[in-house]
């Protein structure tokens, strides 16, 4: 995607935002950070938006970004002083803080039934709403559904765990892949698109959104990066076999 990039993205553009990510430092601590969280944060339900813990998991966004602005201020200062490598280091360390976010923001969509509670009253995906968690609008979405019967998968090795009893387990409720049990259901109004197809579509939007976020608030790291920022879909695994 092209976080506020007015270049038009036609074959010859494709071709060069691609040659610019593949040798990317800054691209790829986003993406290790992506992968990092299903190895040493699988256990942590606020990682996952996992057991109904959504109020650990928004505290957890929060967090995250605050630890990304800390050290976007390292850059800045860094910068300031004339510390190039210092500044880029620093800039990579916050790629890397948003990059964690991003995995929580991407399994919102996946991992709660939030697709389910929305797909009745629309007649297309886009008129599904983004929720972009660590937005205020976005928190008070969640809050809203939760008495409408927003819930996340039950995971027996994440904690803490916070759903009812008699919840839907992560592997029942997660749509990670189009091979799940909630991921291969085709919504028939929606012209027979998969629920992992919507999840993945919104997913990507609220990515994008955090990435625009994040370079409107901090401008070094778009003048470091560059405004292109390359993500692959991102399919956990965990308890889904």
């Amino acid at each position: 995607m092209s976080v506020e990039s007015d270049a038009p993205f036609d074959g010859a553009t494709h071709k060069l935002v691609l040659d610019g990510l593949v040798n990317n430092t800054y691209f790829a601590e986003l993406r290790n950070a992506l992968y990092l969280q299903d190895s040493a944060y699988q256990f942590s339900s606020k990682a996952h938006f996992d057991n109904c813990d959504f109020d650990a998991s928004i505290a957890y966004l929060e967090q995250l970004l605050a630890e990304a602005g800390k050290h976007v201020d390292t850059a800045l200062t860094s910068r300031k002083s004339k510390d190039e490598p210092g500044a880029i280091a620093a800039a990579k360390k916050a790629f890397f803080a948003l990059g964690r976010a991003l995995h929580g923001v991407q399994d919102f969509y996946a991992h709660t039934n939030y697709v389910e509670l929305a797909k009745a009253d629309v007649k297309r995906v886009t008129d599904i709403a983004v929720v972009a968690p660590w937005r205020d609008k976005g928190k008070a979405l969640i809050q809203e559904l939760l008495p409408k019967g927003l819930v996340s998968g039950y995971v027996f090795w994440g904690f803490p765990q916070r759903c009812p009893g008699g919840a839907l387990s992560h592997g029942a409720l997660a749509k990670d892949s189009e091979s799940t049990t909630a991921g291969k259901i085709k919504v028939p109004h929606l012209n027979n698109i998969t629920q992992y197809k919507i999840a993945v579509t919104l997913a990507r939007e609220a990515s994008r959104e955090l990435m625009r976020d994040a370079f409107e608030r901090w401008p070094i790291l778009s003048e470091l990066n560059g405004p292109n920022i390359a993500l692959e879909a991102f399919v956990d695994r965990r308890g889904l076999k």
